[in-house]
């Protein structure tokens, strides 16, 4: 259990009015140590709160600076409120401070109230603090000699000796408790999902939404559902009368509770991720400060008007307007290497992705074993050795051990449910490597529907019943279908011809003005670009265009100090370039030397990186002189020469024959 100690009223005297410094060593432990201090104020006012007030709930703020100019402050506190509903700008308070030492008071709590009359008319009733009927104070030497029990007993002796009770300074200032429990809920019971979840939440969920919804609405923030369903409930600032409104928080209403995620304004930090809703969460939201930080433009003027609540709206649910933007359907198809995948993933990030609704998308890969059940829908195991069975969702089925088929929805259809309750936005279905699976396979039926006229709301809508689950389904429009293919694993030409008819194809070629870098070493210079448009030159006239080598694979050179690019370039070449060439000539290594330039290297043979056996002399190693072998009839022999590889001019050699000897 943390406990104060008199270092922390030394500290507290010390440095009051200092802004602090994170870079200074020293004050970061000073901040430290007061932030011990702030648990040991936590923990007094958490068992003083339990003692007096078991309906209430506390509040402490750990930051020994305060919210504006960031300096230490010459005091600690917590707050304590008897009630749930009670006025979140009425507190009783326990803390320290520098000089007075030990005080428990009832206070304003200024961030959450507005206009300085009423600070006024507070302190008319507090008096001086010496002598208020609302404050009682022991000296920091009275208060450090009491354990905390001791402390705590105390500070409920001090509170019920109290001349005025919380309740009567809160009627004297005009101060009335938010609604209560029950009240609050019924302004949200009108939305269908809220009516039928809500009632399934732990009391302590129940609790936690309440204390959020309070805090929201006393920021002058309004409340409002809509149609979609992985954010029904949202707040922030629509006006009456509004299409839309503008929201800085989400909340997703589930079965067992609540998530939520916000954008950073008035102090908060944003909240990208969607996280489960908790005390801590609840906490940073009710210290919040709207006249603190930025206050998004989307919110208006930070007016003095109450918020509104969900009934306060004509229309139950927001309209989600539909997306005006036709689907596509498009592939991207290159060589290795091309950039195909940092373009895809550039542009979901920044078309498919927001921190309202998260990625708003799904991501598949295609390969000679995936089927029409992963992709649409199809039959799956369910089963459990002993106890309750669960299901794939996590749902309970029968017990037995015994094995049970449910029909599950694949990667296709989970996004189109996911896009028809969102019909504003943009959603996209993946598919990496697009030309290796079976399509006539993996589409089945559904090869028609992604045709852009065949969507929903399209000129020529279609829909059709899928086979396991017998259901009508159509595709929606705001369904984009997107597909990465390498042509080096199979050329367009030889595509699933009902693929070509419903996509728009997007080239993506090797392009070496994007690696206009010069690697030097040992005073040679190699032009990378000259040495890539060689390469892909001599490639495309021993085989095709669609196995030309990418851009990507030299990219990281230019990225790196001048020194390293060498070795890097190296590595490209032993572990990446080589083994491709491998590949597409099948082994073929008089066509590897043609491409590598080494046949042009003559009387250079240290420079070649494919260096052929000389048959002769392979022949009189291999059989001795009486083999009467016509060195003609026998294979050719090559042997990769691993020197080479450390030799700038056998670079320079793949695309200059003219190139310099090595250095004597």
């Amino acid at each position: 259990m943390a406990h104060f100690k008199n270092e922390h009223f030394k500290l507290l005297n010390k440095w009051k009015g200092t802004v602090y410094d994170k870079t200074n060593p020293e004050q970061q432990r000073v901040y430290e140590e007061l932030v011990h201090a702030f648990e040991a104020t936590k923990q007094w006012a958490e068992a003083l709160q339990k003692q007096l007030f078991n309906v209430g709930r506390t509040k402490t703020v750990r930051k020994p600076t305060d919210q504006w100019q960031k300096k230490f402050t010459h005091y600690n506190w917590a707050r304590i409120y008897p009630t749930q509903n009670a006025p979140e700008g009425l507190a009783y308070t326990v803390g320290i401070d520098a000089e007075l030492g030990f005080v428990v008071k009832i206070d304003l709590v200024d961030i959450k109230i507005d206009g300085p009359n009423l600070r006024k008319k507070y302190e008319q009733i507090r008096g001086p603090l010496t002598s208020s009927p609302i404050v009682a104070i022991q000296s920091p030497a009275e208060g450090l000699a009491l354990d905390f029990t001791a402390l705590v007993d105390w500070s409920v002796d001090a509170i019920r000796k109290f001349r005025l009770s919380y309740d009567e300074v809160a009627a004297q200032l005009g101060l009335s408790a938010g609604p209560d429990q029950a009240s609050l809920l019924r302004h949200f019971r009108g939305h269908e999902d809220f009516a039928q979840r809500q009632p399934g939440w732990p009391h302590s969920m129940t609790e936690l939404f309440s204390r959020l919804a309070r805090s929201v609405n006393s920021m002058g923030l309004d409340w409002w559902f809509t149609r979609a369903t992985n954010s029904q409930l949202r707040f922030g600032r629509r006006e009456k009368g509004a299409v839309r409104g503008g929201p800085v928080g989400w909340l997703h209403l589930r079965m067992d509770g609540v998530r939520v995620s916000w954008a950073g304004f008035a102090g908060l930090e944003p909240l990208d991720e969607w996280a489960d809703l908790t005390s801590e969460l609840v906490e940073t939201f009710e210290a919040a400060d709207k006249h603190e930080g930025v206050w998004p433009a989307k919110l208006g003027p930070r007016t003095g008007r109450k918020g509104y609540w969900p009934d306060d709206y004509e229309a139950i649910e927001e309209d989600e307007p539909k997306s005006d933007t036709p689907p596509q359907n498009i592939i991207y198809f290159g060589p290795p290497g091309t950039g195909k995948t940092f373009a895809l993933q550039a542009l979901l990030a920044s078309k498919y992705t927001d921190a309202e609704h998260g990625e708003r998308y799904e991501l598949v890969t295609f390969h000679q074993s995936y089927g029409y059940e992963e992709f649409v829908e199809g039959l799956r195991p369910v089963m459990s050795d002993s106890g309750e069975q669960r299901d794939a969702d996590n749902a309970p089925v029968s017990a037995g051990g015994q094995v049970r088929y449910e029909i599950k929805r694949g990667a296709f259809l989970r996004l189109c449910d996911r896009a028809r309750e969102n019909p504003s936005q943009k959603y996209a279905m993946v598919i990496d490597e697009i030309n290796r699976g079976n399509i006539s396979k993996i589409f089945g039926e559904l090869i028609s529907l992604v045709e852009v006229d065949k969507r929903e709301g399209a000129k020529n809508p279609l829909a059709v019943t899928l086979p396991y689950s017998a259901k009508s389904f159509s595709v929606p429009s705001n369904v984009d279908v997107i597909g990465t293919m390498n042509t080096a694993d199979r050329s367009l030409a030889l595509m699933d011809t009902a693929l070509r008819r419903r996509f728009e194809f997007v080239e993506s070629m090797p392009d070496p003005s994007k690696v206009e870098v010069v690697v030097s070493h040992k005073g040679v210079d190699i032009d990378i670009k000259r040495l890539l448009t060689m390469l892909n030159k001599r490639i495309e006239a021993l085989y095709d265009r669609d196995h030309t080598l990418g851009h990507a694979y030299f990219m990281r050179i230019e990225g790196l100090e001048i020194a390293n690019r060498f070795e890097e370039l190296k590595q490209v070449f032993r572990n990446r370039i080589l083994p491709l060439l491998q590949e597409y000539f099948f082994e073929d290594w008089q066509k590897i030397r043609l491409v590598l330039g080494d046949n042009q290297k003559a009387g250079r043979e240290q420079l070649q990186f494919v260096q052929e056996i000389g048959q002769e002399e392979d022949l009189l190693a291999l059989f001795g002189r009486e083999h009467e072998l016509d060195q003609y009839a026998v294979r050719p022999r090559y042997q990769l020469n691993a020197e080479a590889f450390d030799q700038p001019e056998a670079y320079v050699g793949i695309y200059s024959v003219k190139a310099a000897g090595p250095a004597g």
